[in-house]
């Protein structure tokens, strides 16, 4: 055998900051999955590196740690890193030269960019993922700043794409991506985001899990951020309209769980005020923000999940949902049409089309389970790793 054939094909690396935050649990599973994905499936092609500050080293660890091949590398570098400040002189200068050096030093061959811009002259190739465009169909629940923060960002992205390559989690938001900045065509391939489970290991846990926090047999799930988009109202305004039919009685109690908005606690305050003021703790209930595991158990133990949101980049509930055989009651846009077409859909602006659903499905989670499969994980990961070897051809 030759020397040549002998010789192990050299890896390519990816570096990573820290995607999300504990404000934006999206974000962190996001990275998890793909962090995932490189350490089960794509280890012979590609080595995962991870940049973190001091602060981030915690959340990192607990994502993260057991799909990390090389420990997490803190470096004061990564801070403001392609936002802020950095963000506008990488926009205007051209880079940002700190996170240049720092990917450089450690021999990264393709960065992944979210919510962040190193610059048009940036020397290595990107993976430049935008999660959705909600600011451009819901402009009223961005701050004037935070609306022209991503519109920047995101037009910055898909305008200098020379060597960037346009991450897209459904063919939704990438027909949007190339209808509203037309620079990305040709530079766009979609990753529908879905995340590999232990689905025995999360049925064994129902029982305990919905033991641990009171939860009856029977209920309905709604596992979503507190957020305005997230039209957790619309909830409230259904069951309102069932009690007034004089079939409170008869609806399962809603569970919510999630994490309350740092930025604007007053919706959630809100929330529960109104639920207070109806008296309506014994149907719609919050059991706070809970482990990511007790998450899915209690999905896959429920009658249904509910997502009632304005907007969504692709649903990590509605992906959970689909693997676990979990029936689920969405509200009809785009995106849950293409994630899920064979859910119940409502207008998230007509609570009455809820509640007749809420009145009409199944009632007894007994119900035989349809469809448990990761197959969509393979698809993910597949979808992954033509990204990587796309964005590394840049290079050259």
């Amino acid at each position: 055998m030759s020397n040549e054939n002998c010789t192990p094909k050299k890896r390519i690396t990816i570096g990573f900051l820290l995607v999300g935050n504990s404000n934006w649990k999206g974000g962190v599973n996001y990275q998890r999955t793909l962090l995932q994905i490189i350490a089960t499936s794509l280890s012979d092609f590609v080595v995962a590196k991870v940049f973190v500050s001091k602060d981030q080293y915690v959340i990192a660890k607990e994502a993260f740690g057991p799909y990390l091949e090389i420990p997490l590398i803190i470096d004061s570098r990564v801070v403001g890193a392609g936002v802020g400040l950095k963000g506008l002189k990488a926009l205007f200068i051209g880079k940002d030269k700190d996170i240049e050096n720092l990917f450089t030093e450690h021999g990264v061959d393709v960065a992944f960019e979210t919510a962040r811009f190193f610059g048009r002259k940036f020397s290595l190739p990107c993976l430049s993922w935008i999660p959705d465009l909600q600011h451009k169909y819901l402009p009223q629940f961005f701050s004037f700043f935070a609306w022209w923060k991503r519109e920047i960002g995101f037009w910055a992205q898909t305008r200098f794409n020379k060597k960037r390559l346009v991450i897209l989690s459904s063919l939704t938001a990438e027909n949007d991506c190339k209808s509203f900045y037309p620079h990305c065509r040709n530079h766009t391939h979609v990753m529908r985001f879905s995340p590999i489970l232990d689905v025995k290991s999360i049925y064994k846990k129902i029982t305990e899990v919905k033991n641990k926090y009171n939860i009856t047999d029977n209920y309905f799930y709604l596992p979503n951020h507190f957020w305005a988009h997230k039209n957790h109202n619309l909830i409230i305004d259904a069951i309102l309209i069932i009690r007034k039919k004089g079939l409170i009685n008869t609806l399962p109690p809603i569970y919510m769980s999630g994490p309350i908005d740092d930025t604007n606690p007053a919706i959630f305050n809100n929330i529960m005020e109104r639920i207070e003021l109806e008296n309506l703790g014994s149907f719609f209930s919050y059991i706070g923000l809970i482990p990511y595991e007790d998450v899915l158990s209690l999905n896959a133990g429920s009658i249904a999940i509910l997502n009632p949101s304005k907007f969504e980049g692709w649903s990590s509930s509605v992906e959970e949902a689909k693997i676990l055989g979990t029936n689920m009651i969405l509200s009809d846009i785009a995106l849950h049409r293409e994630q899920s077409p064979s859910a119940y859909f409502f207008d998230p602006e007509k609570p009455l089309d809820l509640a007749e659903i809420l009145l009409s499905i199944p009632t007894s989670n007994t119900l035989i389970k349809k469809n448990i499969s990761n197959s969509q994980f393979y698809e993910f990961s597949k979808n992954f790793k033509s990204a990587i070897k796309l964005a590394s051809s840049f290079r050259n």
